[in-house]
């Protein structure tokens, strides 16, 4: 097993299959999860996890894990309101906690446990390549879809001298728990559902010496975990809201109930178009889905260990895999392939907010996909290509764009304000801007009208506003990743239009320098931002950005190598004297060594520093270790003027690591990621370090290596303790969850394993 967790353990974690948008989630003290479809939160379910010394009527508590509100469940004062003490309403209290101190947790990339007493509860959550439909079998397509996670709660009595009882609960909040009738393929499995939407299917194995079938599992639904176990004759009561299984254990045993946990959407899912989960296509029903899950248990969590031990063998800290593992069970409780129009339709939602396919989410996201699946990164680059773009055109002012009235007296630690009246008046001309995409498809399973996303309005300078030239980028650097990885020269010349029409779009927003020099039309008064959108002017502006310039520039370099691989070797020379003369500006841009955030002296970003002015760092590093990009590291910068972008990035980079203010660092260690911001990505922060390390190898500097150790587990305390509720959170506020929570975009953190 994974190693004994040492931060903090009272924080929940998601645990979900791939592509089924459910999430079981559970360890944090005090609050409610269970299992959850289709939101960006914990669910509303308490879970009860636990142990009776004695057989399921003893007159013994129940201790269970703490992870349930702990009040008795009113549900049944609804048929009793007349009655004084009536016995369904007069019950016993659910359960009594463990002490978060009893407890034992050991956290893996694709396993969570916790041991308490004389038992242990797991879920195993192992991932794969998901198949592609046209190319696999049914069976493998039932074995890549399942719509379920696989727990085990093990019972130890080989020292007891009696019986003991281990039971698993799940008490709801909204009306709709049965027992299952169906058949679950065995008569000794026993199980639970919420409608025909989720449930849980249990099956006990004697595993005292080897393992062996045990005897079934007992089923119950009351009004509470307790009330339910202790019931002689009516252990099952229809109105019930909290149903569970169970297990006795006689002295010198060692029982372990295998539990599927599931889900089953038939219907539509998403309006705008017409989705349904593609999981359908392969299984009948819930049941199936339970039945399915219960006889391939043994696999999957073998399949989960496995992973488990590749994460040990890393040459990493436990800090690191611990972000690691974080991040990947909360990426795949955001996933979600759905079947439209009989063709398989990719999307990850954005956590809490529930937007799908954010496009500046998923060029983080890629490393990560195109291990595992790059016929889904295509399918999310084609969706894109044929229901969100647009075309647009860009904003000329006469004068040099003006920050609003108030702006100079606005916090710089704040978001830019909203432009003032006269701002919003401002005339200007327009010019032909050309192609981008929309920020994202839709939200809360609505798919957006054609070239529209739920999230980008007009008229704003801060969050909401457009984000077209970071789009831009972000589809045409996701789109050479995707041909790093696969050669898909068909791919790439079926697209050539929309490749080509990307350059021109580039060469249009650029100007003289080659980079976001003017504002899409679509922003009317307002300017474009980046994906940084709650930050402040450092990182928020998209016009005269570093973050910007430095994500041009590798965006050129990917246009280059697409031209290239097309057999127009002037357009792709083209492409690199673009790539050069952006490098050139950035490194003009060192001041005593740094380069501020906004190359405008009158704005208040020219005052702030910003680490990832290097991120767009990392697109050639993976062309260059995917092979694609036919040269060396040192090569890419082989011109004179990428070669002193290189060095100004470098050292850029290594005097906010070490500077003595430390105005890129928290308190605690941790990363900050504009020295005039408190709001520090954790997901911005792996790709720095990532290139920090693997671009300009300063992980060979001892000083920089303590700072890197201190971020690191400042880092873990940000998600065990300032985000324990919200499993794995981006957006951190002085070391506090305060928004991206729930999130999938800190899977980034998988690039340490290179």
């Amino acid at each position: 097993m994974s190693k004994r967790l040492s931060c903090p353990i009272g924080f929940n974690a998601q645990h979900s299959p791939m592509g089924a948008f459910m999430s079981f989630t559970c360890g944090h003290p005090g609050t409610k999860g269970g299992i959850g479809l289709q939101i960006g939160q914990p669910a509303d379910q308490e879970v009860f996890v636990g142990l009776i010394d004695g057989d399921r009527y003893a007159d013994a508590p129940l201790k269970s894990l703490p992870f349930y509100i702990g009040a008795v469940s009113k549900a049944a004062e609804a048929f009793t309101v007349e009655q004084a003490g009536p016995s369904e309403a007069n019950v016993r209290p659910d359960a009594l906690p463990f002490r978060l101190e009893e407890i034992e947790r050991r956290y893996g990339w694709c396993t969570d446990s916790w041991h308490a007493g004389d038992m242990t509860f797991t879920v195993y959550t192992p991932f794969a390549s998901i198949p592609d439909p046209k190319k696999s079998s049914a069976r493998k397509m039932r074995d890549g879809l399942r719509p379920a996670v696989v727990a085990r709660l093990v019972v130890d009595n080989t020292k007891g001298t009696r019986p003991k009882t281990g039971i698993f609960a799940l008490n709801h909040s909204r009306p709709g728990p049965r027992m299952i009738t169906d058949d679950l393929g065995r008569k000794s499995r026993v199980g639970f559902a919420f409608r025909r939407e989720a449930g849980v299917a249990a099956e006990v194995f004697d595993l005292t010496s080897k393992k062996s079938p045990g005897p079934p599992p007992f089923g119950f639904m009351r009004w509470s975990a307790t009330d339910g176990i202790r019931e002689r004759y009516n252990p099952v009561h229809l109105l019930g809201s909290c149903p569970g299984v169970g297990f006795e254990v006689p002295p010198g045993r060692r029982y372990g109930m295998v539990l599927a946990l599931g889900s089953y959407l038939e219907s539509p899912v998403t309006t705008g178009l017409d989705g349904r989960y593609l999981y359908t296509r392969y299984y009948a029903d819930l049941t199936d889905v339970l039945r399915s899950t219960l006889d391939k248990a043994g696999a999957l969590i073998a399949a989960a260990e496995a992973l488990d031990a590749k994460l040990d063998a890393a040459a990493l800290s436990d800090d690191q895999r611990f972000m690691i593992a974080h991040a990947t069970h909360s990426y795949y409780g955001s996933t979600q392939l759905l079947e439209v129009d009989r063709k398989p339709f990719w999307v990850v939602n954005e956590g809490e907010y529930c937007m799908m396919n954010t496009l500046d989410l998923a060029v983080d996201h890629v490393f990560w996909e195109l291990d595992r699946n790059p016929w889904l990164v295509r399918n999310l680059l084609d969706s894109f290509v044929r229901r969100y773009s647009y075309t647009d055109e860009i904003k000329i002012y006469e004068a040099e764009a003006a920050l609003s009235s108030h702006a100079m007296d606005h916090d710089p630690s704040q978001p830019p304000p909203p432009p003032d009246a006269a701002q919003l008046a401002r005339p200007y001309g327009k010019k032909p801007g050309g192609r981008s995409f929309c920020h994202d498809m839709g939200a809360h399973n609505n798919f957006a009208p054609p070239g529209r996303s739920s999230y980008e309005l007009a008229n704003l300078a801060s969050t909401f506003s457009y984000m077209t030239v970071e789009q831009l980028c972000n589809w045409t650097l996701t789109a050479a990743c995707y041909l790093a990885k696969t050669r898909d020269t068909a791919w790439l010349r079926k697209n050539r239009k929309v490749v080509e029409d990307c350059l021109t779009s580039m060469v249009n927003r650029g100007g003289e320098v080659g980079f976001a020099q003017f504002d899409s039309t679509k922003t009317a008064g307002g300017q474009e931002i980046t994906t940084y959108d709650s930050l402040d002017h450092s990182l928020a502006q998209t016009r005269n950005n570093v973050y910007m310039a430095v994500k041009s520039w590798a965006t050129y370099h990917a246009l280059a190598l697409m031209f290239r691989d097309l057999g127009d070797r002037t357009t792709q020379q083209r492409c690199r004297k673009l790539a050069e003369k952006v490098a050139g500006v950035v490194a003009g841009q060192a001041v005593d060594g740094v380069l501020p955030a906004i190359f405008e002296k009158k704005n208040p970003g020219y005052a702030s520093r910003i680490l990832p002015a290097a991120e767009g760092c990392v697109y050639p590093l993976y062309f260059v270790k995917a092979g694609y990009q036919r040269q060396t590291l040192d090569q890419v910068f082989g011109t004179p003027a990428e070669k002193k972008m290189y060095e100004v990035l470098k050292e850029h980079t290594r005097r906010l690591l070490l500077d003595p203010q430390r105005r890129n660092a928290f308190a605690d260690g941790g990363i900050k990621l504009s020295s005039t911001s408190n709001n520090s990505w954790m997901s911005k922060i792996a790709i720095f370090m990532h290139v920090a390390r693997r671009v300009f190898h300063l992980d060979r500097d001892p000083g920089i290596v303590e700072v890197f150790r201190k971020a690191d587990a400042a880092h873990v305390k940000w998600q065990a303790v300032g985000s324990a509720y919200w499993a794995c959170s981006d957006q951190i506020v002085s070391g506090e969850g305060k928004a991206s929570r729930y999130y999938p975009r800190i899977v980034t953190s998988a690039l340490w394993m290179e």
